[in-house]
């Protein structure tokens, strides 16, 4: 077994050279990227004197960190090449996850944390969940919680996918990799989603048909996430081959049962010949059903989730006529092994992932098992 260079003495026996750690890092990280040096270059391009450098050249040689070649250069040694191999065969395990959600009033957060607690239990690692009460301030401010705590990964459902991007950069800066999860995040390592284009472009071309092909429609937007864009997008998209079809508001809420019902109210009373919703997620469009029912108006409503609560809704024949179908577990899987393989140190070969959705109707809701 080698010693690694160390500073200070240790004892009577310690050896008379000992090169302070930084030094022999420099040295090594120095001739790893530019590759063999000499003691006047390396003393050259990091500013020591070649009595310091020549002691610790002399210890990493000793420690077969390094040797020289046959022109008297310095080369990286054996040792370093032993220590890349042991750490291929052993890579670093994930042992503590840290988990930043929106909030723990909605279904679909709470089954993605049950995922990722199942998936920890597993490997025996550890998990820190922490809920940001839907307040990116908040979760900025957890993100760095878990850089203090030296986490091996953080996954991320972020409040806000552009104002977190520090955060990100925070935690990756510290070496600890951040994986986005069921919402982009800017600067992430890799970012799990369902298809929200897809998603979006199902329920519009939906509610189009519902409506013949003519008439207003609402939507009830939700936070400035990637996930809720991209369902706007599809949605609009699908629209564009529905020409009959206009969207006369739009608003945003916070994806709650409460913004959903307070925004369609005003909604209905500016627009009294609305014909149909587009809510953001399943929550929001609860609430939008709710304010429908204070009216006394039955109008179709769409929605993204797919949770047990919708699909419930849409079999029993109501407003909400369709939702778009999401996983939060297997999101919440795929981005626990990400995590892990992140820790490990493999490399990723893309940086988006994105799932299938379906369409859960009256027709074929039978058949769909829901999530929540």
């Amino acid at each position: 077994m080698t010693r690694a260079p160390h500073e200070g003495t240790v004892g009577p026996e310690a050896p008379s050279r000992v090169p302070a750690v930084s030094r022999a890092v420099a040295v090594l990280s120095e001739i790893a990227v530019h590759g063999p040096a000499s003691l006047a270059n390396l003393g050259r391009r990091l500013g020591l004197p070649k009595s310091s450098l020549l002691g610790i050249c002399q210890t990493l040689v000793e420690e077969r960190l390094l040797v020289q070649d046959p022109q008297g250069r310095y080369v990286l040694g054996l040792a370093v090449a032993e220590l890349a191999a042991a750490q291929l065969r052993h890579p670093p395990k994930l042992a503590r996850l840290g988990v930043a959600v929106p909030n723990t009033s909605n279904p679909f957060y709470v089954v993605e944390l049950r995922a990722l607690a199942e998936a920890s239990a597993e490997i025996g690692a550890e998990i820190v969940a922490l809920d940001s009460g839907q307040d990116i301030d908040v979760q900025i401010g957890q993100i760095g919680e878990l850089v203090n705590m030296r986490v091996d990964a953080i996954v991320l459902d972020a409040v806000h996918s552009t104002k977190v991007a520090g955060a990100v950069r925070l935690a990756r800066s510290a070496d600890i990799p951040v994986i986005a999860v069921n919402v982009g995040a800017e600067g992430a390592d890799v970012s799990v989603t369902t298809d929200n284009v897809q998603a979006g472009q199902l329920v519009g071309h939906h509610l189009a048909g519902l409506l013949g092909g003519r008439g207003e429609v609402a939507i009830v937007d939700g936070e400035p996430v990637t996930a809720t864009a991209d369902r706007v997008a599809g949605f609009m998209s699908a629209l564009r081959e529905h020409p009959g079809v206009n969207v006369v508001a739009r608003e945003r809420g916070d994806h709650s049962p409460q913004t959903g019902r307070s925004i369609a109210r005003r909604m209905l009373a500016q627009h009294p010949r609305v014909a149909g919703f587009f809510g953001i997620n399943d929550p929001t469009s609860t609430g939008i059903i709710e304010a429908l029912g204070e009216r006394g108006i039955s109008v179709p409503v769409v929605s993204v989730d797919g949770s047990a609560a919708a699909a419930s809704a849409i079999a029993a024949g109501g407003s909400l006529k369709a939702s778009a179908a999401q996983d939060p577990a297997q999101l919440a899987h795929l981005a626990f092994r990400l995590a892990a393989q992140l820790r490990a140190g493999e490399r990723l070969v893309t940086q988006t992932r994105l799932l299938p959705t379906r369409l859960v109707t009256e027709a074929n809701v039978a058949d769909y098992q829901p999530w929540g």
